[in-house]
């Protein structure tokens, strides 16, 4: 329960201040935010992969960055649609050349450019749809959106936290997360259907409910495979958490694993016309 505390303490330092960014603040103070975040998320993420090379984690890092500020200057091709392209285009021959000025790295250059190709995609482009959510519709409905898509992640992770306590059963996929199961997994769908629910009917009344609900549990569902994606991550270099940063919730990037992989979703839909504001 002391982990529990720690993380409802962060909780409640951050809410506030993530809130009062979106709804008080001109969209731009959102960017850098999630910003920061990706920055931070970034560099846990090369510490990963380059645990031993600081150029490289240094170097991946900025990448990163760049991929994300070039898609939020585009908004992932919305606007100058060819510099979008040419971004994504660059990042492998860019990795691979950089390794060819680092002949003391040989031995380790196939997965550390696999990492520096990755980490971009990952960490900068996924983040970039948190972001890009708050440009959508107008400022309330935008700064709604962003809210969204932390609940589908957070509160589907507070219900499979509780149910997969309470019932326990099966393992869902023990050899990546021995401590997850299926009635957790069952508890977080739940989880992530009732902040649809909430934010139909109150914060953002536009968002259309039953086709929502369908988004929900597919927005819900990749949250989770993407906890487990970066579980995967942090078994195959063989440690628990990304980071330490925030008490009870590990680092940045285990804490925007399943974010990411919701506001992805939920951007796809709007963009595609999916989902319609106020349908």
């Amino acid at each position: 329960m002391s982990n529990l505390a720690n993380r409802l303490l962060t909780a409640a330092v951050a809410a506030p201040i993530i809130l009062g960014i979106l709804y008080k603040l001109p969209p731009i103070a959102t960017f850098a935010l999630a910003g920061t975040a990706m920055l931070l998320a970034a560099w846990e993420f090369f510490g990963l992969s380059h645990s031993e090379d600081s150029f490289g984690r240094i170097f991946g890092t900025g990448t990163t960055l760049a991929l994300y500020s070039v898609l939020l200057y585009t908004r992932f091709g919305e606007v100058h649609p060819n510099l979008t392209i040419v971004a994504f285009a660059l990042i492998a021959p860019v990795a691979l050349l950089v390794s060819l000025f680092r002949p003391e790295r040989i031995r380790t250059a196939f997965l550390e450019i696999g990492a520096s190709v990755l980490g971009p995609l990952y960490v900068g482009g996924l983040m970039a749809t948190i972001a890009l959510l708050r440009a959508v519709g107008t400022h309330t409905e935008g700064s709604g959106l962003v809210v969204l898509a932390l609940m589908l992640a957070w509160m589907g992770d507070t219900g499979g936290y509780f149910v997969g306590k309470r019932f326990g059963g099966p393992k869902l996929y023990a050899a990546v997360s021995p401590n997850k199961t299926w009635s957790g997994a069952i508890g977080s769908l739940a989880g992530s259907l009732l902040g649809i629910v909430i934010a139909h009917f109150t914060f953002l009344p536009t968002f259309p409910l039953v086709p929502g609900l369908m988004l929900g549990a597919v927005a819900g569902a990749l949250g989770q495979l993407g906890d487990l994606c970066e579980s995967v991550l942090k078994r195959s270099v063989g440690v628990k958490d990304s980071g330490a940063v925030l008490p009870g919730h590990g680092g940045f990037l285990d804490r925007i694993d399943a974010v990411v992989f919701a506001s992805a979703t939920l951007y796809l839909a709007l963009r595609a016309g999916w989902i319609t504001l106020g349908q």
